[in-house]
């Protein structure tokens, strides 16, 4: 589990420099995608991918938006690239591999589950998106008082 962590950190950074993050967020960038990961393979090993994907990508999403207001960066510039380790790339890969074998029952279960795990995170960071908004508008109506 370690190794994978530290793996994630790593292709985490490569993807930022790749896609042109900000300097300032590289090591920040780095860092969420180890945490995402981690998260991951410790949440899977007691339940199930998709809780594991959702729970990850809920933590992901409350990080990315308290780090992006510390450094001063837009939400994407963290979060984009810290989701990337949860991602069901794999999923998708083992659909087409399972379509291209014929083999119908598996290629239909890794797309279900492979949809499930994307819905998860875009579930995830539209909850804390959604939070977030109220946080603001009550806080800015709050200010007005």
């Amino acid at each position: 589990m370690l190794l994978q962590s530290i793996f994630a950190f790593c292709a985490i950074i490569g993807f930022s420099i790749i896609i042109e993050a900000p300097k300032k967020c590289l090591f920040v960038n780095g860092v969420l995608g180890m945490v995402g990961w981690s998260i991951y393979l410790y949440i899977e090993r007691c339940t199930s991918v998709l809780m594991a994907t959702f729970v990850s990508g809920l933590v992901l999403a409350i990080i990315s938006h308290i780090l992006a207001r510390i450094i001063k960066t837009p939400v994407t510039t963290t979060l984009i690239p810290a989701i990337l380790t949860i991602v069901p790339g794999a999923g998708m890969y083992k659909t087409v591999y399972y379509l291209f074998t014929a083999d119908t029952q598996q290629a239909i279960s890794s797309l279900i589950t492979t949809i499930g795990a994307a819905g998860a995170i875009a579930i995830a960071i539209f909850i804390v998106d959604a939070v977030v908004a109220v946080i603001k508008k009550i806080g800015i109506r709050g200010d007005r008082n």
